[in-house]
C-alpha cells in the first residue's frame, strides 16, 4: 500500500498470521468481545526510510478465537514525513503507521474469521483506542 505525491510511501508486508477456533460449537452469530494488542518496533532506520516491525493479536472474550499478525511496514520519504507516520495522533494517541497497518490486517482476519466460522470483528475497533506510552525503542 503506497500513497501519492507529497506524503510518506508504506509498503506493509505480513509475513505470518494464525486463526485458531478455540470452540467448535462456535459461529460467526456468537456474541464476543474482540481484545486487541500490538506490538511495534522500529527495527531499521535511516534518513530515508524506517522500518517498523509488528506483532499483533486478536482474541475474544469468551475464548472462543484467537488471531495473531506478525510483519513489518517500511516508511519511505523526507525525515519530517516519516516523522509524522510516526509520530502519534493528538485525538487518538496511536500513531498513523499503526492504523494502515491495521487496515491492511484487518482484511486478511475478516477473510479468516469467515473461514473458521467466528464472529467478524467490528472495522471500529480503533475508533477509541486505549494505547499506553510506547516503550523506549518502540513507536
Amino acid at each position: 500500500m503506497s500513497e501519492g505525491a507529497g506524503e510518506a510511501k508504506i509498503n506493509i508486508l505480513i509475513k505470518a498470521i494464525t486463526a485458531q477456533k478455540l470452540d467448535d460449537k462456535a459461529n460467526h452469530y456468537t456474541p464476543v468481545v474482540f481484545n486487541f494488542g500490538v506490538n511495534m518496533e522500529e527495527s531499521e532506520r535511516k534518513t530515508d526510510f524506517a522500518k517498523i516491525a509488528f506483532q499483533m493479536t486478536m482474541n475474544t472474550e469468551p475464548g472462543i478465537a484467537r488471531f495473531a499478525i506478525e510483519g513489518t511496514a517500511v516508511i519511505t520519504g523526507e525525515p519530517g514525513q516519516i516523522e509524522k507516520m510516526l509520530s502519534a495522533d493528538r485525538e487518538t494517541q496511536v500513531p498513523e503507521i499503526f492504523t494502515r497497518i491495521y487496515q491492511q490486517a484487518y482484511s486478511v482476519v475478516f477473510m479468516l474469521a469467515g473461514t473458521i466460522d467466528v464472529p467478524y470483528p467490528s472495522p471500529a475497533l480503533l475508533k477509541k483506542p486505549h494505547v499506553q506510552a510506547p516503550l523506549p525503542g518502540q513507536v
